[in-house]
């Protein structure tokens, strides 16, 4: 069994020594969880397990969302899932259980188990016909860079896009980075203005903009660093980030979005992040 905690602030220590204990990805962070709701109804539970082991969600009036993987041994994680999920299920009013950017290997899982028909063995006559494992909405493919041999000079025909990009928006453009805490709120907001109106024009659904109002709002909290990229005098951009738990040396810039404005911006952001 578990319990449930939807006071995130009074029950800071209790999550943070889970995600201390039992952390390991790149969204493994107490705040941005907390402030990465989609929709202005929801509210962030932490799951506690008896065994001390938990999951991040996000509860909302018809559905739960599961934030990242299991906080627990990975072999465990499938059983955490399967187990919170028969539990909800219980309310009828529950018609969805997320499980956003979990690894593939628990999906696997999950729907192996399924098919062996291991699952619904244990499920009682409440859920007969209800219970369904969709096919992945998505998949993520992150770009991967050896920072070992990585050159901010940019050497060799690799990099030779990459290298004239920066050298034009250098020679036509002046550029600062500094701390988000020199800007007003309303400063940082209207970036996500831009970003979202851009965005918006390209794809219809999933914007999520809630999750960077929320972070700008509580000034970036749990963040280890959080800068503004000004180019010719004026905010245009915003990267941030923070260390994985349990992985020495591994960085997460989880927030890296701009406004467009200008030719090859993104790549701007991208090489200052690194």
């Amino acid at each position: 069994m578990f319990r449930l905690y939807n006071n995130i602030d009074s029950e800071r220590d209790r999550i943070q020594d889970c995600i201390q204990k039992y952390g390991h990805t790149s969204d493994h962070n107490l705040d941005w969880y907390a402030d990465s709701i989609i929709e202005a109804e929801a509210e962030p539970v932490f799951v506690e397990f008896e065994d001390g082991t938990g999951l991040l969600t996000h509860k909302y009036p018809d559905k739960w969302r599961i934030w990242s993987d299991p906080l627990c041994k990975e072999d465990d994680m499938p059983q955490k899932i399967e187990e919170f999920g028969l539990e909800i299920f219980r309310d009828h009013k529950i018609k969805e259980l997320w499980c956003d950017d979990v690894a593939e290997r628990i999906y696997l899982e999950l729907k192996e188990r399924i098919n062996r028909q291991d699952l619904f063995k244990q499920v009682l006559p409440v859920y007969q016909g209800r219970l369904k494992l969709n096919e992945p909405y998505y998949h993520l493919y992150w770009p991967v860079l050896d920072m070992v041999k990585y050159d901010p000079v940019l050497p060799g025909g690799h990099f030779k896009e990459i290298r004239n990009a920066k050298s034009k928006f250098m020679r036509e453009h002046k550029l600062s980075v500094v701390n988000t805490s020199e800007f007003s709120q309303k400063d940082l907001l209207k970036i996500v203005d831009d970003w979202q109106t851009e965005v918006t024009k390209k794809q219809k659904e999933d914007v999520y903009d809630l999750r960077y109002r929320n972070a700008i709002k509580n000034n970036f909290r749990g963040f280890k660093t959080a800068r503004v990229i000004i180019a010719d005098s004026r905010p245009v951009g915003i990267n941030a980030g923070y260390e994985v738990p349990n992985h020495l040396g591994r960085f997460a810039g989880v927030i890296g979005l701009h406004d467009y404005s200008i030719k090859d911006l993104g790549t701007i952001l991208w090489l200052e992040d690194l």
